[in-house]
């Protein structure tokens, strides 16, 4: 069992293992920290009827708590670096991004629980025509020609802010002009990013998918919109898939 989580977490981090390719130090402690957060998911039980929720907010909690730690890190050795992002900066709220299933259920009970019948079906027809266009299997292809409102934006402001995904909490940047460049561009001027930074959210996909795998169920990271539409749709009928081991729409399968 050990050898397999350990396949998965490497598997999963090899993109970051390659970054620091001499760093031995920093593969083992990519790994232990991807190890720590399966760890942590102990006695989190699938039959749990807020599973997923259980799941995310552990991920939440596991994310922020190392990324305020590293940040502060990367400032000792960077005095002048800082996080640009501010209230009502949305210049990434076109972008492709991915998030993990149990991060997309979260998501749909939390709109269940707070909006109107009125808005959900609003939400969910957003989710529709952002997936438009996305064929199975071709999630790259989907994601070079993605730029559009997240259907979640309102007035510039995350409308699901508090059970956002890692990857929006993770996509931070030291630079308006880079963000407002790349917004203008639609995304083909690259905006700079600190890789210790942004590998944080790996660690908590590397680990929660490990934990997953050990229950029968597939972790992978999906495409946020087509995922959503599948689950928004019809939630019990994409919760009974995935926890019995189907794939989801918009799961990139390695």
């Amino acid at each position: 069992m050990e050898s397999r989580l350990e396949e998965i977490i490497d598997s999963s981090l090899a993109h970051a293992y390659a970054m620091f390719e001499k760093h031995p130090e920093m593969k083992k402690w990519l790994r232990d920290m991807s190890f720590a957060v399966c760890s942590e998911l102990s006695g989190v039980d699938p039959s749990h009827n807020l599973f997923p929720r259980l799941l995310a907010e552990k991920g939440i909690k596991c994310f922020e708590d190392n990324f305020s730690l590293i940040a502060e890190q990367v400032k000792t050795f960077d005095s002048s670096f800082q996080v640009a992002c501010s209230t009502g900066c949305s210049y990434c709220c076109f972008s492709h991004i991915t998030l993990m299933p149990q991060e997309a259920f979260n998501i749909a009970l939390h709109l269940a629980q707070t909006c109107t019948e009125e808005d959900f079906t609003t939400l969910t027809q957003g989710c529709v025509l952002g997936a438009s266009g996305f064929e199975s299997g071709k999630p790259a292809e989907f994601a070079k020609k993605y730029f559009r409102p997240c259907p979640f934006l309102r007035s510039g402001k995350c409308s699901i802010y508090k059970v956002r995904p890692i990857v929006c909490r993770n996509w931070i940047s030291s630079d308006l002009n880079a963000c407002i460049a790349s917004h203008r561009s639609k995304d083909k001027v690259s905006v700079p990013q600190n890789a210790l930074i942004m590998i944080q959210k790996d660690l908590i996909f590397a680990g929660q998918k490990a934990y997953l795998s050990g229950q029968g169920i597939n972790g992978s990271i999906a495409s946020f919109l087509p995922l959503m539409e599948e689950i928004l749709t019809d939630f019990e009928e994409a919760y009974a898939k995935w926890t019995t081991g189907g794939t989801l729409q918009g799961q990139i399968l390695e």
